[in-house]
């Protein structure tokens, strides 16, 4: 026997196999194409995701749903643009499919771009108008372009379509909240905590509401069920910490407010509470120290903003 010989055969059957492999591939239906790039994706195989959905829209110029795939793919991967041109792509494929532009929308508002993300998501809910996470999001769109009546009336039509969605009455909260209605906005997030009590942040804003209020044991109630949810949480730390201010319990706000500043530490509002704290307790030096902070931290804001050079962190 020739050396190597059994070596050969091993490589020249795997070159053959290799060689088929296209055929083979490319016998697959359409479906089956959405099949496995679909789980790719699912199971967070991005890079293989892509290059399999971009050689079967080369194979299916015509298919939407691969086109979707493609974009979701690039999407997750945080290729943007790429994922935006997929998109569109799908919308000049079937312009009278609705979820082309919900995907689309996504992007848009991954950036920012609210505008642009509202037209989308116009579009889908016309389309589509049972979509109640379209809604959600258009509503969302709206808010965030200071649209708050028309950012209300999504939220709700979303609550007529899904009374049980996740995040509706949080949402719908926060824009009653924007415009000064806190009565219905503590309702709102009432409603969210029973519905999805794993949320922090219903707990945390209900507690600023009644702080505001002064209705101590209750925010208390609420900051700390903050505080229990997620632990690493600013605003839910710091508002226990003002909490505990109110109360004139010094030693414990200013551990809480320590606390916030490890979290955060360019918090300007948190280290000038600690130093009026160390003032009242009677530890001059601390409090020294804390306004000395708050005054660097706002020259230094005051720097970024003129954008003179140099002096940013």
């Amino acid at each position: 026997m020739i050396r190597g010989t059994s070596t050969f055969a091993a490589n020249t059957l795997l070159f053959v196999a290799l060689s088929c492999a296209p055929s083979l591939y490319a016998q697959s239906t359409e479906q089956q194409l959405d099949e496995q790039i679909s789980t790719k994706i699912q199971s967070g195989q991005l890079d293989a995701a892509i290059s399999d959905a971009r050689w079967a829209v080369e194979q299916f110029p015509r298919s939407v749903t691969l086109q979707q795939l493609l974009g979701a793919a690039l999407f997750k991967k945080g290729l943007n643009a790429d994922a935006r041109t997929a998109f569109r792509r799908a919308i000049q494929l079937d312009a009278r499919n609705p979820q082309s532009y919900f995907n689309l929308a996504l992007v848009e508002m991954s950036e920012n771009k609210y505008g642009p993300a509202a037209q989308a998501l116009e579009t889908c809910v016309r389309l589509d108008p049972q979509n109640a996470q379209a809604h959600v999001f258009l509503g969302r769109a709206y808010h965030n372009q200071n649209r708050t009546i028309p950012a209300i009336e999504q939220f709700k039509k979303a609550l007529e379509l899904q009374p049980r969605l996740p995040l509706v009455h949080y949402h719908l909260g926060y824009a009653y909240q924007s415009q000064g209605n806190l009565a219905v906005a503590l309702e709102e997030y009432g409603k969210e905590k029973q519905l999805n009590p794993g949320f922090d942040e219903s707990y945390w804003l209900a507690g600023n509401i009644e702080l505001g209020k002064g209705n101590l044991d209750l925010a208390e109630d609420d900051f700390r069920r903050g505080v229990r949810l997620k632990p690493q949480g600013v605003e839910a730390q710091y508002g226990l910490a003002r909490v505990l201010l109110a109360r004139g319990k010094l030693a414990e706000a200013a551990a809480a407010l320590k606390q916030v500043i490890g979290l955060k530490p360019d918090h300007v509002e948190a280290h000038y509470a600690l130093a009026r704290a160390y003032q009242q307790l009677g530890q001059k030096d601390e409090a020294a120290r804390e306004f000395k902070i708050v005054a660097d931290l706002h020259a230094r804001g005051a720097n970024r903003r003129s954008g003179i050079a140099g002096n940013q962190p």
